[in-house]
C-alpha cells in the first residue's frame, strides 16, 4: 500500500515537474490585427518558445514586449536584422546607423502598410525578445516559413494565453 502511493505521489511530482518546465520554455499567443499578412491573420493562436538573442534567426517570427508602457502587451514581427547586419534601407531613417549595433535587432511586419515596426521604432533591444513562433495551433497548423514580405494604424499584437 505504502509502495502504491509513493509511486502515485513520484508520478505526479514528475507531472507537476513537467507542466511547470513545458510552461518556462513555451508559450501561446494569440494574433490581434494585420501586419502579419497573410502569413498571420487576425485570431491565430500560435506555439512559442521562449529564446534569447543569440539564438534568434534571419526570417523567424519574434514575439516581443511592446516597447512601450501598455500593460503587457506583445508584438509578433519578423527578424529581418540581427547585430552585426547592415541596417535595411526602409529602417535607417529610424535609427541612423548603417549596421546593427551589439544587443538590439530589426523586426518588420510582412504587411508593411499597417505595421508598427522598427521603421518607427528603431531597434528592439534583446531585453525585449520573449519568443519565436514555431506553429500555428489551429486548423492551418503548418509551421511558420521565412516567407518574404509583401508589399500601416493596427500592429500585430498577441495575448499570451
Amino acid at each position: 500500500m505504502r509502495r502504491a502511493f509513493l509511486a502515485g505521489a513520484c508520478a505526479l511530482g514528475g507531472l507537476a515537474l513537467l507542466v511547470v518546465r513545458l510552461r518556462a520554455t513555451y508559450m501561446v499567443v494569440r494574433v490581434r490585427g494585420g501586419s502579419m499578412a497573410p502569413t498571420l491573420t487576425d485570431g491565430d493562436r500560435l506555439l512559442s518558445r521562449r529564446t534569447h538573442l543569440g539564438a534568434l534567426r534571419h526570417g523567424e517570427v519574434a514575439v516581443v514586449r511592446y516597447p512601450l508602457p501598455d500593460g503587457g502587451k506583445f508584438l509578433i514581427k519578423r527578424v529581418a536584422a540581427l547585430p552585426g547586419d547592415p541596417v535595411p534601407e526602409d529602417v535607417r531613417k529610424a535609427v541612423d546607423e548603417d549596421v546593427v549595433p551589439a544587443g538590439r535587432f530589426v523586426l518588420l511586419g510582412d504587411n508593411t502598410e499597417v505595421s508598427f515596426d522598427s521603421r518607427e521604432h528603431g531597434f528592439f533591444h534583446a531585453g525585449d525578445l520573449h519568443a519565436v513562433t514555431i506553429r500555428r495551433l489551429d486548423a492551418r497548423h503548418a509551421p511558420l516559413s521565412a516567407s518574404p514580405r509583401p508589399s500601416r494604424d493596427d500592429s500585430q499584437w498577441c495575448r499570451a494565453e
